[in-house]
């Protein structure tokens, strides 16, 4: 992957309609920085004929992804939408966007929202999502 702007990592949230066009995943907030995590399992078959070498099974395990981020939420409706799905305990469906290499879309948990206001400065906020189902990567031209 080339150099970019860790600016355009992004996080959108579905608005909720019933339409799954990009324009209804809204941009969650302005990073200040966020992450993307891939996590593979393995599923372990070392045996005695493995010679104390560890053996993994191909292609088994699951794979999760998580993300994270902090920021400036960029208008209250984003907030709102943030702060009810963490208290319902939903799983809106998300897409994590990799510029110039791909988008992650599926439902995500929101694991954690951290809200922190300091004097003379803007409320801030951190948040932790983890997948909750399947999660289709789509690669970006």
């Amino acid at each position: 992957m080339a150099a970019q702007s860790g600016r355009d990592l992004l996080l959108k949230v579905h608005d909720g309609s019933g339409l799954f066009d990009d324009a209804n995943y809204v941009v969650v907030g302005g990073f200040t920085s966020n992450n993307i995590n891939i996590t593979a399992q393995s599923v372990d078959i070392t045996n005695k004929d493995s010679n104390g070498f560890s053996e993994m099974l191909e292609s088994a395990g699951n794979i999760s992804i998580s993300a994270g981020g902090d920021g400036v939420f960029v208008d209250d409706a984003s907030f709102q939408r943030v702060h009810d799905h963490v208290l319902a305990q939903t799983h809106p469906d998300c897409k994590l966007v990799l510029p110039g290499f791909a988008e992650y879309t599926g439902k995500f948990h929101i694991s954690s929202l951290n809200i922190t206001g300091n004097d003379n400065q803007a409320i801030t906020y951190a948040i932790t999502l983890e997948s909750a189902g399947v999660v289709t990567v789509t690669p970006l031209p």
